[in-house]
């Protein structure tokens, strides 16, 4: 009888289930093949395919996609539901959430959506990624990474990219400019140019990267320039009480950091209010973006001109 894992929808889907399989078959049991739910249609046919041992191996992995096709799972098979060291293993792929085995979630695993790490913590956390693959990786050059892109399996896959340049450089600390050379695009690098072209008020830099940019999404734009501005707002909110929030949300103003560097560069050239007002009408576009009232780059633009036009 089969143990059941279920792993739920989300961006990380692929990778659990790729660890997962690799985590199973170092214990003995071996992939046996990969399934639509729909070829079965029901549990009980499942369950059939399922107690019928593979030609070449006792301990068998079977992967079934589209599970949530199936109906709820019927009681009269939960008595057949076996533990983790059952012989055969059923890992069920939902393309949303495991519902219909709620009356048997005590009995199964389920892999649950990988949890979001918010943008405070997005600095440690890919430090400590990278630590784990054996590489050491610059504050300042996870701060970078953490800030220009949202996605974290995206993340994930350029720290992977990271650990094999550091093998060629014998294990050499990634810096910063190694990050922009090996982990950015043309758009990558025509957002830093944007970034950092607002904080340093350069209008040439900021319009030259706005002929790239306005042919990509709006909202990783926003994000990336609001996390660069966001220790600006944090010091004119809290003024000489800000060193413990910037500490809270990862900014030592004690150590040398690029991003905070960057924030007090933009503060002292557009002051306090206009950093403020600008976040807040940041903060509005965003929100719009998600509804059907999006503004858009126009929408973007007009207040990113009214920052650095002082107006």
């Amino acid at each position: 009888m089969p143990h059941i894992i279920a792993i739920e929808n989300s961006e990380a889907q692929r990778r659990q289930l790729n660890e997962k399989i690799q985590e199973l078959e170092k214990k003995g049991w071996q992939l046996n093949g990969k399934n639509d739910a729909q070829n079965f249609g029901t549990w009980e046919k499942l369950f059939e395919n399922a107690i019928t041992p593979g030609l070449f191996s006792q301990r068998e992995i079977i992967v079934v996609e589209n599970a949530e096709t199936l109906e709820d799972f019927p009681e009269a098979l939960s008595n057949f539901v076996e533990d983790d060291k059952a012989d055969c293993i059923l890992i069920l792929i939902f393309n949303g959430d495991s519902k219909n085995l709620k009356n048997i979630k005590n009995l199964i695993t389920v892999i649950k959506p990988e949890a979001q790490i918010p943008p405070w913590k997005r600095q440690e956390w890919l430090m400590k990624l990278a630590k784990e693959k054996n590489f050491s990786l610059a504050p300042n050059a996870a701060q970078l990474l953490g800030e220009s892109i949202e996605s974290q399996e995206e993340l994930r896959g350029e720290i992977n990219k990271l650990a094999l340049y550091s093998d060629l450089i014998k294990g050499r600390e990634i810096k910063i400019n190694d990050v922009e050379n090996l982990c950015f695009d043309e758009g990558g690098r025509a957002q830093l140019i944007f970034i950092d072209g607002v904080c340093a008020n350069n209008y040439n830099d900021v319009a030259r990267a706005l002929k790239y940019l306005r042919d990509k999404p709006l909202l990783p734009v926003l994000a990336a320039v609001t996390n660069r501005l966001r220790p600006a707002l944090i010091i004119s909110c809290f003024n000489i009480n800000a060193e413990g929030a910037l500490k809270a949300v990862g900014f030592d103003p004690a150590k040398k950091n690029y991003a905070l560097n960057k924030a007090k560069m933009a503060l002292k050239n557009f002051g306090a209010e206009k950093i403020k007002t600008f976040m807040m009408n940041s903060a509005r576009l965003s929100f719009l973006e998600k509804t059907n009232r999006a503004e858009g780059w126009q929408g973007f633009e007009l207040i990113l001109w009214e920052l650095m036009a002082k107006i």
